[in-house]
Parts: C-alpha cells; sequence; structure tokens
C-alpha cells in the first residue's frame, strides 16, 4: 500500500484534537486534582487487551499521568484547542502548526497523545488489526483515510518531531 505524507492540515487536526481529548481522559480518571497517581488511569486492561506490549504499559501511564496534570494545572487549554482545531483550514494549517510549537504544554499534550497511540500500534499491522476510534471518527479528513493512512499519519508526526 502506498502511503501519502499528510497534509498539515490533517498534522494539525491530529495534533490539536489529540491534545484536547487528553481533557476527556483526565474526566474518566479513577484519581482526582491533586492525588494523580498511575493507578488512577481510566484504561481498563482487559479491554485494551493486546493493544500494547506489556512493557510499554509502564511508560503509558507514566504518560497518561504527565498529561493529566498539564490538563489540571491548565484547564484553559481544553477551550483554546477546541478553538484551534475549528479553525484550521487548508490554507492556515503551518501557521497553527508554529502556533502549536510556540505553546509548549499544547505541544507536550500532542507529543503525549502521539507516543501513546505509537506505543499501542508500533505497526500498521497492529492498528489494521485492533482498529482504533479514529476510524470512526466522524472527522471527514479522518474518514477519508480510515485505513493504514492513519497509523502513517501519526508515524509521521512522531518523526517529524522527534517523538519516537
Amino acid at each position: 500500500m502506498s502511503t501519502q505524507q499528510p497534509s498539515n492540515e490533517i498534522i494539525a487536526k491530529i495534533m490539536l484534537d489529540e491534545a484536547n481529548l487528553t481533557f476527556c481522559e483526565t474526566a474518566e480518571r479513577k484519581d482526582t486534582s491533586g492525588e494523580r497517581n498511575l493507578d488512577g488511569s481510566a484504561w481498563d486492561e482487559g479491554k485494551m487487551d493486546g493493544e500494547f506490549d506489556e512493557e510499554d504499559y509502564q511508560r503509558i501511564l507514566e504518560l497518561q499521568l504527565k498529561a493529566v496534570c498539564i490538563c489540571d494545572e491548565k484547564p484553559e487549554l481544553e477551550e483554546r484547542t477546541a478553538g484551534m482545531f475549528q479553525g484550521v483550514t487548508e490554507e492556515n494549517a503551518a501557521e497553527i502548526i508554529e502556533q502549536i510549537k510556540q505553546q509548549p504544554d499544547i505541544l507536550e499534550l500532542a507529543r503525549i497523545a502521539v507516543t501513546i497511540f505509537i506505543l499501542r500500534f508500533p505497526s500498521v499491522q497492529s492498528f489494521v488489526n485492533k482498529g482504533h476510534p479514529l476510524v470512526l471518527a466522524t472527522d471527514e479528513y479522518m474518514l477519508e483515510n480510515s485505513n493504514a493512512q492513519n497509523w502513517h499519519d501519526y508515524s509521521f508526526i512522531a518523526d517529524e518531531f522527534g517523538w519516537k
């Protein structure tokens, strides 16, 4: 299968959407602000069976904890990332990516989410076989390539930003 480099629009949307989704994941955690811990993850290991290497699970929990602390400390980022996402167009995507790079907390939330994605799905085959909420997303840009291209988009972002 031939893959293509994702457009700046897709890159910006993935980064902002993932940063924003961290706030939903934060709300689902078993722990509370000020009392965060690794065991507070909302992940159900049984439901996630086969979706990550066991050795990566601890790293995933640590990354989740780091992300939730950012969400606790900067709740305004939820609205900011949602607004930025809504404003992304093909024409302004490169500029939006530069704005993301200038906002360390948003960039860090995106890095964490992309890194967790790569840990969960270390290969195209693992992604395609397991499936992922992205494949069922209602966003048109995801539905256009609701297959292995999604994995390649995340992998490209991880490579481009040095997150692998």
